[in-house]
């Protein structure tokens, strides 16, 4: 408990000036949550006897990224036939038909799980010209907003599981906490925003509704992780952040919520489009 709140207490700060600062900060963060979190991807299948290909995942998802930062993700479907292509000549290169089929399916699932989800978050702060830096922190704020939400309220007044198959600690009173802390986060963000003129803010409407949004999503990827760690029998993914896990253990509400922001924002608020 005590190592989780340090790291949260010293990583926070840390994460909120790179993303302020931006540019080849931010590049570089960026770069090794991908490519470490696709490394503790593959290295978690191999528990099962799957064979996927570390170094694949790794560049690929790191190509996502790339390509979002440098150019607005103009070449994600060439990122995406990289993948396609490399992870079927990989099974023709080894030469024997062994995981033939579960190889290539892994590779291109934690490509775009650990790379392609992310690149869209790198979208929203440095495609969307002006506006790009204050959505980015309200994204950033949710999701921490709704996990400490969420974990607090759990340990305090959690009674009913949430879904004990899958990770049997969560309960309903937490996760209806992580979205209430969500919701008063992003309030108090677009207030602090509209006061002091430092970032772009939402509407009302919009500042809740997306808040929430990127809450129910953060939620679902950390379900989806524990159910994939279940299956392959492990605890965490990896120990870079004490008391927090790997990369895939901190970053898994993070990696769910990113394409649906992104998407909501440049689909439903009027002028972000277009950017």
């Amino acid at each position: 408990m005590k190592a989780r709140v340090l790291v949260g207490l010293v990583g926070a700060p840390i994460g909120l000036l790179v993303l302020w600062v931006g540019g080849v900060p931010l590049a570089v963060t960026m770069l090794l949550v991908a490519g470490v979190g696709a490394y503790e991807y593959a290295l978690m299948c191999r528990t099962k006897a799957w064979s996927p290909s570390a170094p694949l995942i790794v560049v690929a998802s790191s190509m996502f990224v790339v390509d979002a930062m440098r150019w607005g993700g103009s070449f994600s479907g060439l990122v995406l036939a990289f993948i396609l292509l490399g992870s079927l000549l990989l099974e023709v290169a080894r030469g024997r038909p062994v995981n033939s089929v579960g190889g290539p399916a892994l590779e291109v699932f934690g490509s775009l799980y650990c790379g392609w989800t992310l690149s869209r978050f790198c979208l929203i702060r440095c495609s969307l010209g002006d506006a790009g830096l204050g959505l980015a922190l309200l994204f950033v704020v949710s999701v921490w907003m709704n996990d400490m939400g969420a974990f607090f309220t759990g340990k305090a007044f959690g009674r009913r599981k949430l879904a004990p198959g899958l990770s049997p600690k969560k309960t309903v009173e937490g996760a209806i906490g992580g979205f209430v802390w969500a919701a008063l986060a992003s309030a108090v963000f677009k207030a602090l925003g509209d006061a002091s003129g430092l970032w772009y803010t939402l509407d009302w409407l919009h500042a809740i509704i997306l808040a929430l949004t990127i809450a129910a999503c953060g939620q679902l990827g950390d379900l989806a992780e524990s159910a994939m760690k279940r299956d392959t029998g492990i605890k965490d993914t990896g120990w870079i952040f004490p008391g927090h896990g790997g990369v895939l253990d901190r970053f898994d509400s993070f990696f769910f919520a990113c394409p649906v922001a992104y998407y909501y924002l440049i689909l439903l608020i009027p002028g972000l489009g277009g950017m």
